[in-house]
């Protein structure tokens, strides 16, 4: 019998996953104010946290938030995207998104 946590549940492929991260830090750095550093620390302990989901869950439905709402959650700091729309979309838009 096969052990689902040795299966690789993920939908998305890596390049992907990386991508969304990056937007995750550019917002941080640019509308939070965190330095590059902080901004690649607490994004990554999110991203460990979200990648290891509990056996049998797929973190895959974690990335159907937008970056944006995600670098809010993790300062608590909620911005109104619309105020922003223009700047995030040139964001995405340089990581593929």
């Amino acid at each position: 019998m096969i052990n689902p946590q040795h299966l690789n549940l993920s939908l998305l492929d890596p390049h992907t996953r990386n991508e969304f991260w990056e937007v995750v830090k550019e917002c941080l750095i640019e509308w939070h104010g965190l330095s590059q550093f902080d901004a690649l620390q607490r994004s990554h302990d999110l991203r460990k946290q979200i990648e290891t989901p509990p056996p049998g869950l797929i973190s895959d439905l974690f990335y159907h938030n937008e970056p944006f709402q995600v670098a809010c959650d993790i300062t608590g700091q909620q911005f109104d995207l619309a105020q922003y729309r223009a700047p995030y979309e040139a964001i995405l838009q340089r990581h593929g998104w």
